[in-house]
């Protein structure tokens, strides 16, 4: 293999199982690291007397609001990626691989990677901030939801910033590549 292909391939970033365990784990460790306050958000929400049960059995219905709770903020999260993206002249396309909701730059336009960490890292600010103007039972959900769900762009942000700030970074399918 060619040192050119080598430098080539080692300036890429590629979303691989390993990559989603990762996520999974940086997950864990961010609702650890909360700790009570995880609980409490928890607590707060499904301790409310106007929510009801759609069975009997409490880890059900658990994963069931879960579930419900993931749609609108899975779509409102990819949403903020793809208004970002816009904001920087990129042209959109969303999808879903397996379970998991997506949205890539489809013009292969070179982004500075200072402008590509704030389209990673822009859904996790802006809900955060809108979640303070929430009732706390509502905000505090949301919040961890979707703090959680954005462990994938906190671990990408966090191989992107050891990057050259002057790089260029091409969104792909598999993840990016740094130009």
């Amino acid at each position: 293999m060619s040192i050119l292909l080598k430098e080539v391939m080692d300036m890429s970033f590629k979303i691989t199982w390993k990559t989603h365990v990762i996520c999974t784990i940086i997950a864990f460790l961010l609702a650890k690291g909360l700790g009570s306050t995880a609980t409490n958000i928890l607590e707060t929400f499904f301790l409310k007397p106007f929510i009801s049960y759609p069975t009997a059995n409490e880890i059900i219905n658990f994963y069931i609001y879960i579930l419900l709770l993931m749609i609108p903020i899975s779509i409102v999260h990819e949403g903020i990626h793809g208004f970002a993206y816009k904001a920087f002249g990129g042209k959109v396309k969303y999808g879903f691989k397996g379970i998991y909701a997506y949205t890539q730059e489809v013009s292969e336009m070179p982004i500075d990677r200072s402008k590509f960490l704030i389209i990673l890292l822009a859904p996790l600010t802006i809900m955060s901030v809108a979640t303070l103007f929430l009732p706390v039972w509502l905000g505090g959900i949301i919040f961890l939801l979707n703090l959680l769900g954005a462990s994938g762009d906190l671990y990408m942000s966090y191989r992107l910033i050891r990057y050259d700030a002057s790089s260029k970074i091409v969104d792909r399918i598999y993840g990016f590549d740094v130009v």
